[in-house]
Formats: C-alpha cells, sequence, structure tokens
C-alpha cells in the first residue's frame, strides 16, 4: 500500500511544478471602467496617490477607494492632503455606483462642485468640508437619491436654493462655515424626511426672519446663526 501513496504523492509534486501560479491580474476583482476612471481622477487633480497603480486591484489597495458586493466602485474618501491643487474632477460622475463621496481637509481644492453628479443615480452621501470650493451647487436638488449634504467649511456664496427642499430623502444638510448670503428659504419648512432631521446654516451672511415654517419642523438639530 505504500508504493502507491508514494507514486501519489510523487504525481501531486510533478503537476504543483509544471502549472503556472495564478497571476496577479486573474485574481483582480475590481471593474476595469472603474479603475480607468479612477486613474483619470487621480489625473484631474494633479497628483499622485502613491498606492493608485494600475497592477494593482483599486478594491482593496487603493488608498480612499471602496467597492460594492459586486466590486463596483462605490465610496470615494480623500481626506488631509495638501498636494491637491486643482478642481473636483467631473469624470468622478463616471463611477456609475458611486454612493459616497467624501473630501475633506484639502485646503487648495478650488473651483465648483461638477454638475456632472446630477447622473449618479446611486448618490446618497456628499460630504466636501474644509476645502476652498466656491460658487453654490443649486443642481444638487436634481439628485433624488441623496440623504446627506455636508458641504460646510468652505468658500461658498451666494443664496440658498429654495429647491432643496424637494430632496425628499435627505434628513442632514449642513451648509455652515461658508459666505452665503440671502434669507433662509421659507420652503425649507417642508423637508420630507423630519425624523432626526439636522439643519446647520451656521456662521455664514445670512439676512432676513427666520421663516415661520421652519417652527413646525421638528428638527433633531437646528442651527441657524444669520
Amino acid at each position: 500500500m505504500e508504493a502507491p501513496k508514494l507514486s501519489f504523492i510523487l504525481l501531486l509534486i510533478l503537476l504543483s511544478a509544471t502549472v503556472p501560479p495564478m497571476s496577479i491580474s486573474a485574481k483582480e476583482l475590481s471593474n476595469t471602467h472603474d479603475k480607468k476612471v479612477l486613474l483619470q481622477i487621480m489625473e484631474g487633480f494633479e497628483t499622485v496617490f502613491p498606492s493608485w497603480k494600475s497592477d494593482t486591484d483599486c478594491c482593496t489597495d487603493w488608498y480612499g477607494v471602496q467597492c460594492n458586493s459586486n466590486n463596483r466602485v462605490n465610496n470615494i474618501d480623500i481626506s488631509y492632503d495638501s498636494d491637491i491643487k486643482s478642481t473636483i474632477p467631473s469624470v468622478i460622475a463616471d463611477l456609475p455606483y458611486l454612493e459616497i463621496l467624501e473630501l475633506h481637509k484639502l485646503p487648495n481644492l478650488v473651483g465648483t462642485i461638477p454638475e456632472s453628479i446630477t447622473k449618479l443615480k446611486f448618490f446618497s452621501f456628499l460630504w466636501i468640508w474644509w476645502t476652498n470650493v466656491t460658487g453654490f451647487p443649486d443642481f444638487i436638488s436634481k439628485i433624488p437619491s441623496l440623504t446627506y449634504i455636508n458641504i460646510s467649511f468652505n468658500n461658498l456664496t451666494g443664496t440658498i436654493p429654495p429647491s432643496l427642499s424637494v430632496l425628499d430623502n435627505v434628513n442632514y444638510v449642513d451648509l455652515s462655515r461658508n459666505k452665503l448670503t440671502g434669507p433662509i428659504p421659507e420652503s425649507f419648512g417642508s423637508f420630507k424626511q423630519v425624523s432626526n432631521f439636522y439643519l446647520i446654516l451656521s456662521h455664514n451672511e445670512l439676512s432676513g426672519s427666520i421663516p415661520e415654517s421652519l417652527t413646525k419642523l421638528p428638527v433633531y438639530d437646528t442651527q441657524l446663526s444669520m
């Protein structure tokens, strides 16, 4: 009985020596389209993220990138990077499954938030704070999937668009620490998600009185200093 066992073991050894190891590319799970877009985003940021290498898996190996269960990029979180000296690349909207975008503590990030993000069908979490982006993205009212909006601590200017209140799913709005002017929209009293609703508009240059409609909104937390 020992001879057949020995022959079987020798056969396994020979097979393992002749079959080449699986290549890195064969193991990769990330979507090729998403990886291409991410590399374009890095180019648009005019910087280099050391871990963003074309021969590695963007879902498992790249800084600030997460993927869903189908290995499609759904989360980008880029923070604490003073080397980024550009605008937000509009190509970011070419990630069709993107749900979360967080750009935080990027002091040299300038320009406006790209309107291209309105084509993101699963986009729910917009968090751009402590940057130097300007203008006001009034087009975000065209993204019905949004639940969380934090664009505080920037250089946003202009008036607050009344259309934000049409976002039926949003339960957190923070526009504080900007340079916004004009009145608080009367329509803000008609936000649909009133359970645990946060509305933060403090430290701007707003004028006028607090709309009566807001007094009827049972928000969880409100900061409205003008």
